[in-house]
């Protein structure tokens, strides 16, 4: 570009404006329309979750974090998304949890008389249950992300108020082309005879046939992901039984879905060796 002056106190030297470099596009062009990405992303939430983080949606979308925040911004610019933040455990850090805007709610098919309630739903929503919320998410993510899942049964369906003779509300219940396994996320924050009772509940709900029953032709299996090794070892004094698997949070996230880290009454194993008894 070529400055050249209009008023005779601007100089008649014509040189080069310095002018910084043009920025990008806050948006790419692409992004005026939804792409099938974005599609496929309504439906996980509608599906399959309340609000996910940018860390987990990445996942999803598959994009670099640079990508992933610009799409995120449009989207909720657009009314597709919105969000909320949260406060991590010291309240340095304001995290944003994206979920259906409106118009995200109606793309996918749900009735729009019913998104207060949705909504209402996400904003109450804080503190401890929010972030244990956030640790099932992550289990959810790894699943979906890293194997073909056919089912998740969340803790808060009304399926598992229904099971008179169970005893366990789960954080989940997974069936995936590798098998059915229900998830306990434990955040170190449960002591005394809680865990020993769950356990306990989980056990019988097999021997007794009920399992079979409900879920017939399923494997049964326990994913217990819990915060330290130490607390493994605690938690694993009080069963009796190869049905309870337990891993850290750190190194299920870290590692491949099948890797054999799962501690267990007869030794290690991978999801892998789902129905396999070992003797």
């Amino acid at each position: 570009m070529i400055f050249t002056p209009i008023f005779p106190e601007q100089g008649g030297n014509k040189s080069p404006l310095k002018t910084p470099l043009n920025r990008p596009a806050e948006h790419p062009l692409y992004m005026k329309q939804l792409q099938k990405r974005h599609i496929s992303l309504f439906d996980i939430l509608r599906n399959h979750f309340l609000f996910l983080t940018r860390r987990q949606i990445e996942r999803f979308l598959t994009l670099p974090t640079s990508s992933t925040n610009r799409e995120l911004s449009w989207l909720a610019s657009e009314g597709y998304l919105d969000r909320k933040y949260y406060s991590d455990t010291f309240g340095h850090v304001q995290t944003p949890l994206y979920f259906l805007g409106k118009l995200g709610w109606q793309v996918v098919g749900n009735v729009s008389s019913e998104y207060k309630e949705y909504r209402l739903g996400i904003e109450q929503r804080s503190g401890r249950q929010l972030l244990h919320t956030l640790a099932v998410y992550d289990v959810f993510v790894k699943f979906l992300s890293e194997s073909k899942v056919k089912r998740i049964i969340d803790g808060e369906d009304q399926f598992w108020q229904e099971l008179l003779d169970f005893g366990n509300i789960p954080d989940g219940w997974i069936q995936f082309d590798g098998g059915e396994v229900f998830i306990e996320v434990d955040r170190d924050t449960e002591w005394g005879k809680v865990p020993g009772t769950k356990f306990d509940n989980y056990i019988r709900f097999k021997k007794s046939g009920a399992y079979d029953r409900v879920f017939p032709g399923c494997t049964f299996k326990v994913l217990f992901i819990t915060t330290t090794e130490s607390r493994i070892e605690a938690l694993e004094r009080t069963i009796g039984s190869d049905d309870i698997w337990f891993g850290t949070m750190e190194e299920f996230l870290k590692e491949p879905l099948n890797h054999a880290h799962w501690f267990a009454l007869r030794g290690f194993y991978a999801l892998l060796d789902l129905g396999k008894e070992k003797v």
